[in-house]
């Protein structure tokens, strides 16, 4: 178990968070306790762990919140051993090459067992990040961090992140455990006083961007 991994006991829904590999990857796998029906989101670095997260379940999808390569290191074997159907952003399936089986635009629910998750698009680190958000609980991929959002390549590419954060991530309840890509989680109130220090900084800096921290 790495340090970040673990089990959330919801009413009806098995959460499951796994920290695999050199890039401290979080790969998610959330299973219906009343259908065992599981979906795995991301397949980073090994499939052996995954595949061992979803055990007495049947995989009905997997969901990719991006495609970078840390992301999809395990993915053609997850895949290819499941027999799951892949989802991910269309902006996504164009700028990474890698074609799913469904595509997923903002706000359409993903439906596995009794369980409904609704995706939201949050461009910035890349065009088509997505979060998957279940009430109380917001998978966000690399959107954002405790102490920073995820890593841009130029100042527009920061400017949509930011977009993206206060206008969808912060559009959900204060007490949602956000699930990031990488490392541990936070909630969208601690978030958004994060943020609010950045703002009153002054930041963003003209041309900032890159591996930006709220505090630096």
């Amino acid at each position: 178990m790495g340090e970040f991994d673990q089990r959330v006991d919801l009413p009806a829904l098995d959460f499951q968070k796994l920290n695999i590999g050199p890039y401290s990857n979080n790969v998610y796998v959330l299973t219906c306790k009343a259908t065992k029906e599981c979906v795995i989101i991301d397949t980073s670095h090994s499939a052996e762990p995954i595949l061992a997260a979803c055990e007495g379940a049947t995989p009905k999808y997997i969901l990719q919140t991006h495609c970078h390569g840390d992301h999809i290191d395990a993915l053609d074997e997850v895949r290819s051993r499941t027999g799951a159907p892949l989802g991910q952003h269309a902006e996504d399936a164009k700028e990474f090459g890698i074609s799913p089986d469904f595509t997923i635009a903002d706000g359409e629910e993903i439906t596995f067992g009794e369980i409904t998750l609704k995706a939201i698009h949050t461009p910035g680190h890349c065009k088509g990040m997505l979060m998957f958000y279940y009430p109380g609980h917001c998978v966000c991929g690399d959107t954002i961090f405790p102490g920073g959002p995820g890593k841009t390549w130029n100042h527009g590419q920061l400017l949509t992140s930011l977009d993206s954060i206060e206008n969808k991530v912060f559009a959900l309840p204060d007490d949602t455990v956000l699930y990031p890509g990488h490392g541990a989680n936070s909630t969208v109130a601690q978030s958004k006083a994060e943020v609010a220090g950045f703002r009153a900084a002054g930041r963003p800096a003209p041309n900032e961007f890159g591996d930006v921290t709220w505090d630096g």
